[in-house]
C-alpha cells in the first residue's frame, strides 16, 4: 500500500501528489481526484524506471494507494514539507538516492542528445521551449542545493554560464549534477540532520534530494512527451 501525500489549494484544484516511499515519484493534475486517480499508473512507470536501472523492485506488483495527508494551504507547487523531510537522512539512504540522481540526469541528457539548437529553442503552440525547460531544471537544482549547503562554485559556474549562453546547456546539466552529487555525498552528519530556513522555504537533505528527483522526473516526462520518446 503506497501512502500518497497531496498538496493543493483549499478548492482542491491543481494538485501535486508525492509518493514518498518511492523518492522522486510525483504526479500533478488539474484536480485532487485526477491526481489521485493517476497515481497508480505513475507509480508503475516509476517502478519500471527503477527496475531498468537495476533496483530490486517489481514493476508488475499489485499497486494500491491511500491518501495519507493532504496539505490544502495553497503553497507554491512543491513547497509542502512532509514529516519524512524532517528526519535525518541515513548514510545508506543518501548513498542510494545520490545514485538515483545520477541515473535521472543521465536519462534526461540521453533524451536530448542530438537535438539541435533550433529544435531546442523552438517555441511550441503551448508551453515552454525545450531549452527553457532544461534551463528551469538547471536553475531549480542550484536553488535546492544552495538552500541546503550554501553556494557551490562547481555547480554555480556551469549553471550561470549556460544561462548566459556561454556554455552548451547539456554540458552544464552534466557538470552541475556531478558537482551536486559530489557535495551531497560529502554531507556531514549535522548536514544530514539539520533543517535550514531560506526565504519562505525549509531545506533538509531529504527534502532537497526529494525535490531534485521529483522535479526532474516531471520535466523529463514532459521532454519525452514533446520528443515522442520514452522517459
Amino acid at each position: 500500500m503506497y501512502a500518497l501525500y497531496a498538496e493543493s489549494g483549499p478548492q482542491r484544484k491543481k494538485t501535486l501528489v508525492h509518493v514518498l516511499d518511492l523518492l522522486g515519484c510525483v504526479v500533478q493534475a488539474n484536480s485532487t481526484d485526477e491526481a489521485l486517480a493517476a497515481a497508480p499508473d505513475t507509480i508503475r512507470s516509476y517502478l519500471r524506471y527503477l527496475h531498468r536501472h537495476g533496483e530490486a523492485v517489481d514493476p508488475n506488483e499489485k499497486i494500491e494507494t491511500r491518501l495519507a495527508e493532504h496539505n490544502t494551504e495553497g503553497l507554491f507547487s512543491g513547497q509542502a514539507l512532509w514529516p519524512q523531510d524532517l528526519k535525518p537522512l541515513s548514510p545508506a539512504a543518501l548513498a542510494r538516492y545520490v545514485k538515483w540522481l545520477g541515473w535521472s540526469r543521465a536519462d534526461l541528457l540521453a533524451l536530448v542528445k542530438g537535438v539541435d539548437e533550433k529544435r531546442l529553442r523552438a517555441k511550441p503552440a503551448a508551453g515552454r521551449s525545450l531549452r527553457d525547460i532544461l534551463l528551469h531544471v538547471l536553475g531549480a537544482d542550484k536553488s535546492y542545493v544552495y538552500g541546503l549547503v550554501g553556494p557551490l562554485k562547481a555547480m554555480g559556474e556551469p549553471t550561470n554560464a549556460a544561462e548566459r549562453g556561454d556554455l552548451d546547456l547539456r554540458v552544464a546539466l552534466e557538470e552541475a549534477r556531478a558537482a551536486a552529487i559530489d557535495r551531497l555525498k560529502a554531507l556531514t552528519p549535522a548536514e544530514r540532520r539539520n533543517v535550514r530556513k531560506g526565504g519562505q522555504s525549509l531545506y533538509s537533505a531529504h527534502r532537497v534530494i526529494r525535490r531534485m528527483l521529483e522535479h526532474e522526473w516531471e520535466h523529463r516526462r514532459e521532454v519525452a512527451d514533446r520528443l515522442e520518446r520514452d522517459a
